[in-house]
């Protein structure tokens, strides 16, 4: 099976779409097209637009340096990031899932560059430009909730345990 090649004016295109056309990225959530939207700080649903989408600055403590990425907990129903409660979780929920997405500078290089004030090429010659994309499936433990489940429910034993305990006698 022969790999498929990318020809050089396919970055041309790309960024021809992108600069002159004013074409956005997108990426694709759990079937879910998002547009990448620099400008507005966010992934914005292409069509839902009670969505607040997903924001880069609310996402940002989800990063993997090492990756490349985001990994986050994600709302499939609303098409916003997941919200947990690591405090208090004690089981996996059943609302959202975990799904990796590609660096910012990954998904949209022309409007990053544009955004922090550098040449629109600025670092592009030595990357595939893409303008559509795919979320990837993460796992529970890329973001650490089941090891905090494990200590949340631990702590609640340790508490439950302490209150018996510390009955009074009558």
């Amino acid at each position: 099976m022969k790999s498929k090649r990318v020809e050089p004016e396919s970055n041309a295109a790309v960024f021809d779409m992108r600069v002159n056309k004013g074409i956005l990225p997108t990426i694709e959530i759990a079937g879910h097209t998002f547009y990448v939207d620099i400008r507005m700080d966010k992934l914005r649903p292409k069509d839902d637009f009670l969505s607040n989408g997903i924001s880069f600055s609310e996402i940002e403590n989800y990063y993997n340096d090492e990756k490349e990425l985001y990994i986050i907990p994600y709302d499939p129903k609303n098409k916003e990031l997941g919200k947990i409660d690591y405090e208090t979780i004690t089981e996996i929920p059943k609302d959202l899932i975990v799904v990796k997405i590609p660096s910012i500078h990954k998904l949209d290089p022309v409007g990053w560059n544009r955004q922090y004030g550098y040449d629109l090429k600025n670092g592009i010659e030595k990357s595939v430009l893409q303008i559509s994309f795919k979320a990837k499936s993460g796992k529970w433990e890329d973001i650490y909730v089941p090891q905090q489940i494990r200590e949340n429910i631990e702590m609640l034993k340790k508490s439950e345990k302490s209150k018996t305990t510390l009955k009074p006698k009558l």
